[in-house]
């Protein structure tokens, strides 16, 4: 009897999660139909379909680093982006991008001009200025040349309160902004352990991205961060973070349509490293890495930009 409860429980917890991913979703349900394209197969796709080579060719990975909050000085910050720039340098089947704290942003952005690296912020604020204090405005990083920014990482989430309220507006004022946007979902242990993972990535994406338009998805960068591998020393197997990215392809094409679902760069973030890089981007569905503390070894990163 305890069991069929906890069972009957976990069921009841799937569908709740479900319905208010569903709730932000078009007509047509839950994605269950065929995938679309993988990024190995865009291209022939394209060809033999007639659907735009734009939308459908392969699309380019993106490796990127979170310092978080490190190193602890800007000295260290300008001697470790030169040392990423130097490993980046001569390779081209990847985009590279640091998220940096944001008083270190306008000196390695000085530092990294001509190099292959470009630089972003980790979080930012949805107002343009006022009685704020401590926030940091898009117009702000824009103005010293900040590219692309971060919206929704699990420790804003978790740590500083940010529900998907807030993060949609963020995403949001990004994108009016006219930069580009990685936004980061996944689910806590408890809900990965309770079978609740898709659900809890379309809810997000649903949430996340109320408002944002077909078009504006062009600058949209979806990193799935499961929360229980992020600095736990916990692996998610590169089969199953490949399953979960299938399935996020599925809700964009719910969301938008089949051309946005193969075009959107889809990152996995969650403790990755120079052993586990080059399993995880032999999956068709895993566009690039979002790493965090191998980010601060330029030897290390520089072995993930290189992945094979």
């Amino acid at each position: 009897k305890a069991l069929h409860k906890i069972m009957w429980v976990k069921a009841l917890a799937i569908a709740a999660v479900a319905g208010q991913a569903a709730a932000f979703a078009p007509a047509g349900g839950l994605p269950f139909g065929k995938a679309p394209a993988l990024r190995a197969e865009a291209s022939t796709r394209a060809a033999s379909t007639g659907v735009s080579t734009v939308t459908m060719m392969a699309r380019k990975p993106i490796i990127a680093g979170n310092w978080k909050m490190n190193p602890s000085g800007i000295d260290e910050a300008i001697k470790l982006g030169k040392g990423i720039a130097e490993k980046a340098a001569g390779q081209d089947k990847a985009e590279v991008l640091l998220c940096v704290p944001h008083v270190f942003m306008s000196q390695v952005i000085d530092e990294l001009k001509g190099s292959n690296v470009q630089v972003g912020a980790q979080s930012v604020y949805f107002e343009d200025k006022g009685a704020f204090t401590g926030a940091v405005s898009t117009c702000m990083v824009k103005s010293i040349g900040c590219k692309s920014v971060l919206a929704g990482h699990s420790e804003r989430r978790v740590i500083f309160k940010n529900d998907d309220t807030a993060v949609n507006r963020k995403v949001r004022k990004i994108l009016d902004e006219g930069l580009d946007c990685m936004l980061c979902i996944g689910e806590s242990k408890e809900e990965y352990e309770g079978k609740l993972a898709e659900a809890i990535c379309a809810t997000q994406l649903s949430k996340d991205l109320a408002g944002v338009t077909k078009e504006q998805m062009a600058r949209v960068q979806i990193a799935y961060e499961p929360v229980w591998a992020i600095g736990t020393g916990l692996v998610c197997a590169a089969d199953d973070a490949q399953k979960i990215h299938e399935y996020i392809r599925k809700w964009l094409a719910v969301l938008y349509d089949d051309d946005v679902a193969q075009s959107v760069r889809v990152l996995y973030g969650g403790s990755v490293s120079p052993e586990s890089v080059d399993e995880l981007m032999s999956k068709p569905d895993i566009d690039g890495c979002l790493v965090g503390g191998a980010s601060l070894d330029a030897e290390k990163f520089g072995r993930i930009i290189n992945y094979k």
